[in-house]
């Protein structure tokens, strides 16, 4: 609640803070003390009255969401990313909109309770103008990145409370809001929080860099760095330009970069980038190889030698750079060895024999076909055959990685890199790898960009964490897998043909199921292990046969899926062609529709095989196949459960001489 004092004037005021200032043993800086002044002079705002940070309800915090929705998708990536860092030591992070407006909080459970009870909620309003000096109010006044530490605070009540702050800018130089960082009792060192203000900074700047990439997700992006910023993302400059080559947005990164050559933000835009880096847009166009290489130049404005990259969206009519991927990678546990997958496909065998050939050999692997083959595990099981096997096994989604986040996530950092770090540091998934195996998922949809950093990684076997003044060398089996076609999309200028060429040691290709000579085994398999084994149910012949006669598009995955489908909705003891999706029942009801001659053969052989003669029939159809059970479930057109239930109905067991 808002205290208005006895109106006071500049002299009484500047008394008033220096004696303030003395009795709470504050040095305060330029920003603070002018915080003050305003907390005094222009919102009459008295220290030591009572007062109560404003909650927007539920149904007004609704509507501001919405408002908000695209910077708060993309600002909640950066707040987990920061939580997730500084949480152990006992801080809280909260991102507002440029009012002050908490849109989203990630509380410390060490002082949870505290912390609402301090206001740090989604739905509360940190305006300077109502709660006088604070980290969030200061900051989107100030513009600039500050620590308000504990009786800094204009109100007494808030005097527990620490809190670094940095602003956030949309491309256009607004406010889009900040990114807080606040400890409730912290060291009284004020020096303390410098480390986590930088840490606050580093993610601030990934929201803004990666809300800019949102904006002109169908623009060219121009990323610009000097040797000294290229571990350090709060110093790359993105600008997004159009066809024409006219600057349409910016980070402010940019803009403080050449801040001495522009009055302001919005004055960087509507010139030509050939201003900035001394080359039209054809030129860069042309010396970048349609934004598939980097390359260095000297900025005219600065006289500086900087690195340049350029994303090219596919939608433009250009050499096209792939699209920007978000991050995903996990560690994997251990899996069956390669030679459990082999089935009794003959090509199949062949590629786990080659496959074991190099397992040993620092040779790195690539592994095609298409979706749904089984490429994951069959990388996870040649790692498992491999002297690595005791060693991780990361794998890295390449159509999941935002460039925003890459340099933390990719090479972490040292412990004490900042406050709230973990003691250890975090190392990062190419670190995690070392000693094991690092598998490369969705190779094909990796953006250009990042080719060029994991080529030089891959090619230097040597990995730098935020922090760091030595390299760590690394020693991985690299393995990639990708549906795509990589030697058309070198053609495309989409790939890079030395990054090919760096991963394709050798090239393992899976067969689709369709193609696969063993697809009965493998369906029995599965419905070995999700039928049987787990939920005691069987299958009706008839479903088997559809099951071994559908095309599978989608490969063993799909095949996974529709198994578990239909045991989840299964109502009886058997599953029955009833139980599978519709796609696949309107799929088989109309091949009944126009039953072929050999359809009707196979129900032929079926109705011979349920007369009444079965036993003989099966004895002499198991003589005829030297046992091959395989063989004799083909020709009788059953599944292999069922000739092996036959045989145990009828006791029938194989002779020690059959072969």
């Amino acid at each position: 609640m808002k205290h208005t004092p006895q109106p006071m004037d500049v002299s009484s005021a500047q008394s008033f803070m220096s004696a303030e200032f003395q009795l709470r043993n504050i040095q305060p800086s330029k920003y603070i003390a002018r915080s003050w002044k305003r907390s005094l002079l222009n919102y009459g705002l008295d220290p030591y009255a009572s007062n109560e940070v404003e909650v927007l309800s539920s149904s007004e915090m609704r509507s501001q969401l919405q408002l908000r929705e695209t910077f708060l998708n993309t600002g909640k990536c950066g707040l987990v990313g920061l939580a997730n860092r500084i949480a152990d030591a006992g801080y809280s992070a909260i991102l507002t909109d440029a009012t002050g407006l908490t849109l989203a909080t990630s509380l410390s459970t060490q002082e949870e309770s505290l912390s609402k009870q301090s206001g740090l909620l989604i739905g509360a309003r940190w305006a300077e103008n109502q709660v006088g000096t604070n980290g969030i109010g200061t900051c989107l006044i100030e513009k600039t990145p500050l620590i308000i530490h504990k009786a800094e605070h204009f109100y007494a009540s808030h005097k527990e409370l620490s809190c670094s702050v940095t602003p956030i800018f949309d491309p256009m130089g607004e406010l889009l809001g900040c990114l807080n960082a606040s400890c409730i009792g912290a060291d009284q060192n004020k020096h303390h929080q410098l480390m986590t203000l930088k840490m606050v900074m580093l993610y601030g700047r990934m929201i803004e860099n990666s809300y800019l990439h949102t904006s002109y997700k169908n623009q060219l992006i121009l990323s610009i760095k000097s040797a000294e910023s290229f571990f350090d993302i709060t110093q790359e400059q993105l600008i997004a330009i159009n066809e024409k080559g006219t600057i349409i947005g910016a980070n402010h990164a940019a803009f403080f970069c050449f801040m001495s050559h522009f009055q302001s933000h919005q004055s960087l835009l509507g010139i030509n980038v050939e201003q900035f880096i001394g080359l039209s847009l054809d030129r860069l166009l042309s010396k970048t190889n349609g934004g598939n290489n980097a390359v260095n130049v000297q900025l005219p404005l600065l006289s500086e030698n900087v690195e340049i990259t350029l994303k090219v969206p596919k939608s433009k009519v250009l050499p096209l750079a792939q699209a920007e991927p978000k991050v995903q990678s996990k560690t994997f546990t251990k899996h069956p060895p390669i030679n459990e997958l082999n089935g009794e496909d003959a090509s199949m065998q062949q590629l786990v024999r080659r496959a074991l050939l190099v397992a040993d050999k620092d040779i790195p692997i690539m592994i095609t076909g298409e979706t749904g083959t089984g490429k994951e595990a069959f990388a996870r099981a040649i790692h498992e055959s491999s002297p690595r096997a005791d060693k991780p096994f990361v794998a890295l989604n390449c159509a999941a990685i935002p460039e925003t986040l890459i340099e933390s996530e990719l090479f972490g950092y040292l412990g004490g890199s900042f406050t709230g770090a973990h003691k250890k540091g975090m190392k990062g998934k190419l670190e995690q790898a070392n000693g094991g195996t690092l598998f490369l998922d969705e190779i094909g949809d990796m953006p250009v960009q990042l080719q060029t950093r994991l080529l030089r990684v891959l090619a230097e076997r040597e990995t730098m964490p935020l922090g760091g003044i030595e390299p760590i060398a690394l020693d991985l089996q690299v393995i990639s897998a990708t549906h795509q076609d990589l030697k058309t999309l070198i053609e495309l200028k989409e790939f890079r043909e030395d990054f090919y060429y760096r991963l394709n040691g050798m090239v393992l290709k899976l067969p689709a199921l369709r193609e696969r000579s063993d697809k009965s085994f493998i369906i029995d398999n599965i419905l070995e292990r999700e039928c049987m084994a787990v939920h005691g149910l069987s299958i009706a012949d008839d479903a088997k046969r559809a099951l071994e006669s559908y095309f599978w598009p989608g490969n063993i995955r799909q095949l996974i899926s529709v198994i578990k489908y239909a045991v989840a909705v299964c109502e009886g003891a058997e599953i029955t062609i009833n139980c599978f999706p519709d796609d696949l029942i309107e799929h088989f009801s109309s091949l009944t529709d126009h039953k072929t001659a050999g359809s009707f053969k196979k129900e032929k052989a079926l109705a011979k095989f349920t007369a009444c003669h079965e036993e003989q029939l099966l004895i002499e159809t198991l003589k005829k196949h030297r046992w091959n059970i395989t063989s004799v479930s083909e020709e009788l057109n059953v599944c292999r459960s069922t000739v092996y239930r036959k045989m145990e109905k009828y006791k029938i067991v194989q002779p020690n001489n059959a072969c």
